[in-house]
C-alpha cells in the first residue's frame, strides 16, 4: 500500500484527471452550454437512475421547461407528467419546489444552494463546479470508490476531494472527470486498472479495494390491475396519494372485494397477462385484467384518453399496462 499522496502528488494527479476528461468524456446534453439551470436538472435526474435512463428525459424536461422560470411557473401536475416514468417522485417535487424558491437565478455557491429545498452537499457542489467552476467538491458513489482507491483508504473521502479540487486546474473538468472514471472505468467489479490514467498513482491498483455498499432487502408482492374503457377508449383511472402513489393517476388495482361498494364495482375480468415490475426494493407482478364495471359518478375516478397521456402524471407501470393492452390480439375483446 502506497503512502498519502503528498501535496505535488495532487497537483499532478489533478491534471492527469483533466487531461483524460478533456478526451474521452461522453457527449451529454448538459454540457453542451454548462448552462445552470440544465446542470441542476441532470444531477437530481442522476440521482438513483443510470446516465442512459436520463438522458431521453432530460431533454423531454427541459423542452417542457427550458427555463427555471418555467419549471417554478409550472403547476406540480405538468412537472410530474413531464417525470413520468423516470421513477423516484419526490425528486420532482423537491426540483419544483427549489425552481420556485430560487426566484430565476441558479446561485453560484454552495452555501446558498444547500438553502434550496432538497438541494443537500453533493447536489450543491455539482451545480458550484460544474456549472460555474467554483472549487466546490464533490462525493457521489462513483467518485468515493475512485478516492478510496487512489488514496488506500475509505476515510475522509470530502476531504480528499477538497484536497483534489484545491489542486485542480479546472474544477469543472476534476469532477466530471472522477465521476466519469468511476463510471466506465473504476468499476466495483471489474475496474479495468491497465487503461485507467491514475493507474501509477493508485493505492491500490492490484487488489482493487471495493467500497461496500449494504444490499436491502426486497419484497415480492402480486396485485391485480384493473383496465376499464368506455365506449370511446378512454381508461378509467383515479389520482392517488400515500407511498408509492405519488399524487399520480393509477389504474383500478388490488382484491375486486376491496372495491364494492366505492363508486367503482367490478361485473367482469378477463385476464389479459402478466408483467413484473421494480419500485425501490420492492418486486411487484401484476396481473392485467380488461374489465367491466359500473361507475358511479365521483372526484376520485377520471376517464383519461390514452392519446393524451404525456399530459398526464402516471407511474411507469400505468404505461408498461397500456402498451400490452395496445398489442393484445385483436380476439381479444377491449371490455
Amino acid at each position: 500500500m502506497l503512502p498519502a499522496l503528498q501535496a505535488m502528488d495532487l497537483h499532478r494527479v489533478a491534471r492527469k484527471i483533466e487531461s483524460w476528461f478533456a478526451r474521452h468524456q461522453r457527449p451529454l446534453p448538459w454540457r453542451e452550454t454548462y448552462d445552470p439551470y440544465r446542470v441542476w436538472v441532470s444531477e437530481v435526474m442522476l440521482q438513483q437512475t443510470r446516465m442512459e435512463v436520463v438522458v431521453p428525459y432530460f431533454e423531454k424536461f427541459v423542452k417542457r421547461f427550458p427555463t427555471l422560470r418555467a419549471l417554478a411557473a409550472a403547476s406540480e401536475e405538468d412537472v410530474m407528467a413531464a417525470w413520468s416514468g423516470l421513477g423516484y417522485y419526490r425528486r420532482a417535487r423537491m426540483l419544483h419546489a427549489a425552481a420556485r424558491a430560487a426566484n430565476g437565478v441558479v446561485p453560484r455557491t454552495v452555501e446558498k444552494l444547500t438553502t434550496l429545498p432538497g438541494v443537500g452537499r453533493y447536489t450543491a457542489g455539482a451545480i458550484a463546479s460544474i456549472a460555474y467552476n467554483q472549487r466546490a467538491p464533490i462525493v457521489d458513489g462513483n467518485v468515493a470508490r475512485v478516492l478510496a482507491r487512489i488514496f488506500g483508504s475509505e476515510d475522509d473521502a470530502w476531504g480528499r476531494a477538497q484536497q483534489l479540487v484545491d489542486a485542480c486546474k479546472t474544477p469543472r473538468d476534476l469532477n466530471q472527470g472522477l465521476m466519469e472514471i468511476g463510471a466506465l472505468i473504476c468499476t466495483p467489479r471489474k475496474p479495468a486498472c491497465l487503461v485507467c490514467p491514475l493507474r501509477t498513482d493508485c493505492a491500490t491498483r492490484s487488489d482493487a479495494l471495493p467500497v461496500a455498499k449494504p444490499k436491502k432487502e426486497t419484497r415480492a408482492l402480486r396485485i391485480a390491475l384493473y383496465l376499464i374503457t368506455d365506449r370511446k377508449g378512454r381508461v378509467l383511472m383515479r389520482r392517488e396519494s400515500g407511498p408509492l402513489m405519488n399524487a399520480m393517476y393509477h389504474l383500478p388495482h388490488g382484491d375486486t372485494s376491496l372495491l364494492s361498494g366505492k363508486p367503482l364495482t367490478v361485473v367482469t375480468l378477463d385476464l389479459l397477462g402478466t408483467f413484473k415490475h421494480t419500485v425501490t426494493t420492492r418486486r411487484i407482478e401484476f396481473a392485467l385484467y380488461t374489465a367491466t364495471a359500473r361507475v358511479r359518478a365521483s372526484r376520485e375516478w377520471a376517464w383519461v384518453d390514452t392519446g393524451g397521456m404525456s399530459s398526464v402524471a402516471h407511474p411507469s407501470y400505468v404505461a408498461k399496462a397500456l402498451r400490452i393492452w395496445a398489442s393484445r390480439p385483436p380476439s381479444l375483446p377491449a371490455s
